[in-house]
């Protein structure tokens, strides 16, 4: 009995053993957890960054002359960060550019006075001129050509009898008809050139005012073109600020050379900030909705929870580990000193 009563402890001692045995954990690769959604709330992670900033280069290529800030300083939007060698020359390049458009543009508005006088004096010529009634219905070309016929009809008549040297009756009044008709001719020709004239005048006006109006929209004048070329110089060998910010990072220095598009410098506005979500899937980003309410808490600041407000929702997509992602922008209602550019935080979307 006693035999039978050990075997059975030893039994029940073998079957607990492999039990415990099959229990113990297997060791599994780390893996990266998806955003979480607990309780009707979704749970993923973003980064920091300022609402404004801007990336800035050069367009010139050419040797750093002169570096007017340091990183951390607060600048203006338009304010001139560093400068290229050979500023002196493209700034005289600019003052001839800008003298030569000034010449150009008195010289245009010297000919609008000049025509709009040349055109009221050929008028006034013109005004004067008492047209005879044999020119009545007529133009002035058709006047002198009309004329033009008289004179050669008179003159055919008096051929026969040219060269007398005293002629009378007849032929006399032949010889003052060919006389007559150059006369009506020469004042078709008169009236016909003062027509001409006004006619000249107001195209050189026209001219002028379109040349005039070309100066006032700064197009098609060659002086304003050649100030455009030395502007657009002068710029490229500059690096201006397009926002006012902090100088976030500066990476040129005297003497060494840039090319043109070589990132040069980071401008950042600090006063604002965005989170932009990194790992928000298909299946959650449905559920957020752009004016949605949110929470943030930064890794760095875990006891200053921000709130946000989704500003936007990306239409486009990536992958992170197989998952199909969405970015999503929120906008912070407060900020914090102590905030940096790049610090990881924790999105809650309540929903």
């Amino acid at each position: 009995m006693k035999r039978y009563t050990t075997l059975f402890i030893l039994i029940i001692f073998a079957t607990l053993l492999s039990a415990c045995r099959a229990a113990a954990p297997a060791e599994t690769e780390e893996t990266v957890l998806p955003p979480t959604t607990v309780a009707s709330r979704i749970i993923t992670e973003g980064r920091l960054e300022p609402v404004q900033y801007a990336d800035i280069s050069f367009s010139a290529s050419g040797i750093v002359d002169e570096v007017l800030v340091v990183e951390g300083a607060e600048i203006e939007e338009g304010e001139i960060l560093a400068r290229l060698e050979n500023i002196d020359l493209l700034e005289m390049d600019l003052k001839n550019a800008e003298d030569e458009l000034e010449r150009a543009e008195a010289a245009i508005l010297t000919e609008v006075a000049d025509a709009y006088k040349a055109l009221r004096v050929a008028q006034q010529i013109l005004d004067e001129y008492s047209i005879p009634s044999e020119f009545d219905g007529m133009t002035p070309a058709e006047a002198a050509e009309a004329m033009l016929i008289k004179v050669n009809e008179a003159r055919d008549d008096f051929e026969p009898y040219w060269g007398y040297d005293n002629p009378r009756g007849y032929i006399k009044d032949l010889e003052d008809a060919v006389e007559d008709a150059w006369a009506d001719y020469n004042q078709a020709l008169i009236w016909m050139n003062r027509e001409t004239n006004v006619a000249t005048a107001k195209i050189r006006l026209a001219q002028a005012q379109e040349d005039y109006a070309n100066l006032l929209a700064g197009n098609d004048i060659a002086a304003q073109r050649n100030l455009s070329v030395a502007e657009n110089a002068l710029s490229n060998a500059q690096l201006w600020a397009p926002i006012s910010g902090t100088v976030a990072n500066l990476n040129i220095k005297v003497g060494e050379r840039v090319n043109m598009g070589q990132a040069s410098a980071i401008i950042a506005d600090f006063s604002s900030w965005l989170v932009k979500t990194t790992d928000l899937t298909e299946l959650d980003v449905v559920n957020i909705a752009e004016g949605q309410i949110a929470t943030i808490t930064l890794d760095a600041m875990p006891e200053s929870p921000l709130t946000g407000t989704v500003l936007s929702i990306g239409q486009t997509f990536s992958e992170s580990q197989g998952d199909v992602v969405y970015e999503v922008t929120i906008a912070l209602d407060e900020t914090n000193p102590a905030m940096r550019w790049g610090m990881t935080a924790l999105v809650e979307f309540a929903e």
